[in-house]
């Protein structure tokens, strides 16, 4: 048992020594500094290697769909499917921002209030309701990233919990496409 808890107090000091140097290896990306007070430092690069440098690409929606979270219909002749999403991008970046998702629904009361009306809607659809604030939160690091505005997380969503003459989601959506 004494060996075990050694390993294990080694393991976290590496753990420690790991994150200190991305950190230092992250100072000098803006687009990693301006997307780590949303989703942390190691999800910024993350999705910095998945997905390259959001600022190539020509929109939000684009930025999304490199990470496979854009809306795609299954069905057949016979069979009229659900819109889910694609999966088509890279699995790593919906991965982690997955994590950064149930991150964000955790410490945030306007997220949280948002995901819990949500999923009260529909008991089933749970899952559904973090991968829609998952969906939002990939338009938000776009234009995070691109604008180089901060991050607010009662941004994401329409509604009361916005300060005065804040957009929403919808207008994010909206602005970054016309980049």
């Amino acid at each position: 048992m004494k060996r075990y808890a050694g390993q294990a107090r080694l393991a976290c000091g590496e753990v420690e020594n790991c994150r200190r140097e991305l950190k230092k290896l992250a100072a000098d990306n803006p687009v990693i500094q301006s997307q780590s007070p949303a989703v942390g430092v190691a999800t910024a690069c993350v999705l910095w290697t998945a997905l390259g440098d959001p600022r190539e690409y020509h929109c939000a929606a684009a930025y999304r769909k490199a990470m496979g979270l854009n809306l795609a219909e299954r069905s057949s002749g016979r069979y009229q499917g659900k819109l889910k999403i694609s999966k088509r991008g890279s699995a790593t970046a919906r991965h982690w921002l997955h994590l950064a998702s149930l991150r964000l629904i955790r410490r945030h009361a306007p997220v949280k209030a948002w995901y819990q009306q949500k999923k009260s809607r529909d008991a089933q659809a749970a899952m559904g309701a973090i991968t829609a604030v998952t969906r939002r939160l990939a338009i938000a690091l776009y234009a995070v990233a691109v604008n180089g505005e901060a991050f607010k997380p009662e941004r994401l969503f329409p509604g009361p919990n916005r300060g005065p003459g804040e957009k929403g989601a919808s207008a994010i959506l909206t602005s970054s496409r016309r980049i």
